[in-house]
């Protein structure tokens, strides 16, 4: 009977049989089995070839690391996408204003306006040095005339003067550009949120493009329940235009519905990742990463049994 080589068996459950030959000697010198199965690490002293296995032990070591990793992640893409984040991003300023412009907003949506208002001061404005608020009105209402320290008592002090707010049904088109230019004449302000409800009337738009260009600190936008798009659009404009001469600054055009979705905007956030479905997006991409690496080392670990370090 007919006796099988080592080579014909091994290239029949898919090793791959390859043997250097040198030309000078005129023989093959070394033979290796499984050519291609595993990455290999040629050293550069000596040009020394490593086929690089693991033991099983190593490799779901880094698949814990990973995984834990991951799971830092999302732990965090949640904390970016919750509570007053998912409407003002992260506040990363340390003097601020909020400008509040409620529009023709209804009471039902107005009360929705200053529970996330509310929520933004307690959860945010208490980490920040400086702040302050002011309402576009036919009047101008200012909570403080000028940016106050932040402590327990004037955050307290701030969401009770929000709640004894009277609700508007008309506002001066000119009201909203004069607060603006209120809030920016504050040189310590660092950078100024404009809290937009409803849409802006075409009067407004135009005046504030007028008056707001030339702005001394950046102006972030935040829309509340816009009904076009063409407010957005005009936002996002806006917030560019008033940027500021500084490179770092920046700026936000947050779209946020009653549903609590916030939608980021702009594309010169260089921190605050508060986009609901760009990070969810991001979130559901790192776990398939994750899957196919686990899927991947699963095959290894069960060739890795058997094989160790080979030179």
């Amino acid at each position: 009977r007919n006796k099988l080589s080592l080579s014909q068996i091994l290239s029949q459950v898919g090793f791959q049989h390859r043997r250097d030959y040198v030309t000078t000697l005129g023989k093959p010198v070394a033979s290796r089995y499984a050519d291609g199965l595993f990455p290999q690490y040629k050293r550069a002293q000596d040009g020394s070839v490593y086929n690089l296995t693991a033991k099983k032990e190593l490799i779901l070591h880094f698949v814990d690391c990973l995984i834990g990793a991951i799971e830092l992640y999302q732990q965090r893409m949640e904390w970016l996408t919750s509570e007053s984040r998912q409407i003002f991003g992260v506040i990363q300023e340390q003097c601020i204003v909020i400008v509040l412009d409620f529009g023709t907003a209804a009471p039902t949506e107005f009360d929705l306006c200053r529970d996330a208002l509310s929520m933004v001061l307690v959860e945010q404005v208490v980490q920040i040095s400086r702040f302050n608020l002011i309402r576009a009105a036919q009047d101008l209402m200012k909570w403080q005339q000028k940016c106050t320290p932040v402590s327990e008592y004037t955050v307290k002090s701030a969401v009770t003067w929000l709640w004894k707010l009277d609700h508007m049904t008309a506002v001066s088109h000119a009201s909203s550009a004069e607060a603006l230019l209120e809030a920016m004449g504050d040189e310590a302000v660092e950078a100024v949120y404009y809290f937009v409800v409803g849409d802006v009337p075409v009067d407004t738009k135009q005046l504030l493009l007028e008056k707001i260009s030339d702005g001394s600190c950046p102006v972030n936008t935040v829309s509340f329940n816009a009904r076009e798009d063409e407010t957005i659009i005009f936002l996002k404009e806006l917030s560019h235009l008033a940027s500021g001469s500084s490179s770092w600054n920046n700026r936000k055009l947050m779209e946020c519905y009653c549903s609590g979705l916030a939608v980021w905007k702009s594309s010169s956030v260089t921190c605050s990742l508060a986009s609901f479905s760009y990070g969810w997006w991001k979130l559901i991409y790192s776990t398939w990463l994750v899957d196919c690496f686990i899927l991947g080392i699963s095959h290894v670990v069960r060739i890795s049994r058997q094989w160790k370090w080979i030179r």
